[in-house]
């Protein structure tokens, strides 16, 4: 496959970023009546061509005019060379200073400067406009760029531009195609006969035609029903590609200019982020906590407001951390860029004041954030993989993260962190557990926190029950008003926690009251009376009438709880089961897996006879000591048994 880059212009109004596009492809990039008619460009323009070397070069032309910046940063989206078109009888203008400093906040690394219209001056006059043009880049990204003379108009220096271009290509790091797939929407429109198309730079990832994406923020579920990729049929299109995708059944209102494409499950929209942030020298007067901001990421916009970290105020020129909360959902992820733009009475409406890079995409609620920066952030601007997997893992705390979204907190793709979570775990600083889909991963703090948890819940639960010998994790983990997964409270309560355990109850050796004697005939009659239910399993209020005798309520529940522990009966769900008849049961699941490969519910109810009363909790029970794995709606054998 030919390489394939996207590049992207930059300039004032009227320095001829169209004409140079047009010079390079022969394409008109200006497609509105009222752009021709008034000679300046509105809309995103798009061309492609094919460099002297065979790469193949997308080209999105961006409007000039200040009412268009909005346009602009949408087309800077995703852009690998960015051409800073200036017209040399004019030189530096307002726009080529904002669109500059779009272009570094946005984090574009290559570039060069094209000076159009040299067809209209003389050689001082040009040699002079070198000169400040290069004081204009020193210190940026375009400090050691070539500055190329050219004319639109007569073809003067249109071929050494594409040439440099195409030297400059060939340095430009591909984008990771493993990332997971993600196109923001800059165009949307309707073919007859195909319906709704719609284009976009591929940010991160693949897609190929016939798979379904995702239409967020809306979250509509559309078929791929053909691509195109630089103006190309194709079958496949990845990362860094400039795409244009037939979307089968959808309405070009469902797919605007700021939705994004990507696959079912990897994103959800966000609302609220934390960041850094970059505050631009030339802004009026200090940023301030809860000043109200416009918010560019990608292809879309919203109003939003700020809140700083640690600090009340950005000074010009300065930097912070903070939460921006937005009015609209976006769908980002860890290291995206973003634009802010003036909000009245900030700048005068409109003005690029800043921008910055996306830290946390779905921020926890924090305490105290006005007064200290979270350390999580500063660990999260790292470039070291390592560094930002264990930052994520512990802001995550005790909930932790599933492998499918560690891409998106990340910033990273699957396979690598995959193998930088197998390194960790390996060196103990982080736990995982394995889930229908994946893993779940908690760093190893998590452990200390949930522990200290769980064992002020035990203690409460004996403060309140004396007289029970001990409690079941399901009922512990309640106590907590915590999401605590079975794997982290297991771990949290068999290591250093004081706690201990016989059966399936958990108890602190202190508080428990004195063992029961389970030779009794009390003790006998209820082992019996639930052999003989079998899997038919009773409460504890139908056991109590199985006694046919009156017995005081202390001494018949712990008499249960002896039995339970003891392990002579199983307690799942508030009923007890006979051993005898799990295990057989066990054995018989196993076979028709092993025979069948999976089973649904209905399938399991046929199969045992018993009411939904007692398949739920029982098949529960087997996916709870991992015998079965639950994927959708059916069960399969966990591992070769």
């Amino acid at each position: 496959m030919s390489r394939r880059v996207i590049i992207g212009t930059a300039g004032h109004i009227d320095h001829g970023k169209s004409a140079i596009v047009r010079a390079l492809t022969g394409v008109d990039p200006d497609r509105l009546k009222e752009e021709k008619a008034r000679g300046i460009t509105i809309e995103l323009g798009f061309a492609h061509m094919q460099l002297p070397s065979g790469t193949l070069a997308g080209i999105v032309d961006v409007p000039g005019h200040e009412r268009f910046v909005r346009t602009m940063v949408a087309g800077a989206a995703g852009i690998d060379i960015v051409l800073l078109v200036i017209g040399i009888d004019e030189g530096i203008k307002p726009q080529t200073r904002e669109h500059m400093d779009i272009c570094r906040l946005l984090s574009i690394r290559h570039g060069l400067v094209v000076l159009n219209k040299r067809d209209r001056v003389d050689d001082e006059w040009a040699r002079l406009q070198q000169d400040e043009i290069r004081d204009f880049v020193r210190g940026t990204f375009l400090e050691n760029a070539p500055v190329l003379e050219v004319s639109a108009l007569t073809g003067q220096g249109i071929p050494e531009l594409a040439a440099a271009i195409d030297t400059l290509a060939a340095t430009i790091p591909g984008k990771d195609p493993l990332l997971p797939f993600r196109l923001p929407i800059d165009r949307s429109f309707t073919i007859k006969g195909f319906g709704t198309v719609v284009t976009g730079t591929v940010a991160g990832g693949s897609i190929r035609t016939g798979e379904d994406v995702v239409i967020q923020p809306n979250g509509s579920t559309i078929r791929v029903r053909g691509l195109q990729v630089h103006g190309e049929g194709a079958e496949i299109a990845e990362a860094g590609n400039r795409a244009a995708i037939n979307l089968q059944g959808a309405e070009k209102e469902s797919a605007p200019r700021g939705a994004v494409l990507c696959r079912p499950g990897d994103f959800r929209p966000t609302r609220s982020i934390e960041a850094s942030i970059e505050y631009l020298q030339q802004a009026p007067r200090p940023m301030k906590t809860r000043d109200r901001i416009t918010f560019h990421s990608g292809t879309a916009s919203s109003p939003g407001r700020i809140v700083l970290y640690g600090q009340t105020e950005i000074p010009p020129g300065g930097s912070a951390m903070g939460r921006i909360e937005l009015s609209d959902p976006f769908v980002l992820m860890t290291g995206d860029h973003f634009i802010l733009r003036g909000f009245a009475p900030l700048a005068n409406f409109g003005y690029t004041i800043g921008g910055g890079t996306v830290l946390v995409p779905y921020p926890p609620k924090r305490k105290g954030t006005v007064r200290v920066v979270p350390p999580v952030l500063d660990s999260l601007r790292s470039s070291d993989l390592s560094t930002r997997i264990q930052a994520v893992l512990g802001d995550a705390s005790i909930p932790g993260a599933e492998d499918r979204d560690m891409p998106v907190i990340c910033g990273a793709n699957l396979r690598d962190i995959r193998k930088e979570l197998d390194r960790l775990a390996g060196a103990g600083k982080i736990i995982r557990d394995k889930f229908a889909n994946g893993y779940r991963y908690w760093h190893s703090s998590a452990v200390e926190e949930s522990r200290h948890l769980l064992v002020a819940s035990l203690g409460a639960l004996h403060s309140r029950m004396p007289e029970r010998e001990g409690f079941s994790l399901e009922t512990i983990v309640t106590g907590t008003n915590r999401s605590v997964e079975p794997a982290i409270a297991i771990l949290a309560l068999t290591s250093d926690s004081g706690v201990e355990r016989q059966g399936d109850l958990y108890f602190l050796p202190d508080k428990r009251p004195r063992s029961v004697e389970l030779t009794t005939p009390l003790a006998q009659s209820l082992e019996e009376a639930v052999r003989r239910s079998g899997l038919a399993a009773p409460s504890l209020t139908e056991l109590a009438n199985a006694g046919g005798r009156e017995v005081e309520r202390r001494l018949f529940e712990r008499t249960v709880e002896g039995l339970v522990r003891e392990g002579r009966i199983i307690k799942i769900k508030e009923m007890y089961f006979d051993p005898a008849s799990v295990g057989a049961l066990k054995d018989q699941l196993t076979a028709y897996l092993v025979r069948k490969g999976e089973i649904t519910v209905p399938e399991f109810k046929e199969m045992t006879g018993l009411s939904r009363k007692h398949v739920i909790p029982l098949i529960e029970y087997f996916d709870l000591i991992k015998w079965t794995l639950r994927v959708g709606e059916k069960r399969i054998l966990r591992k070769a048994q």
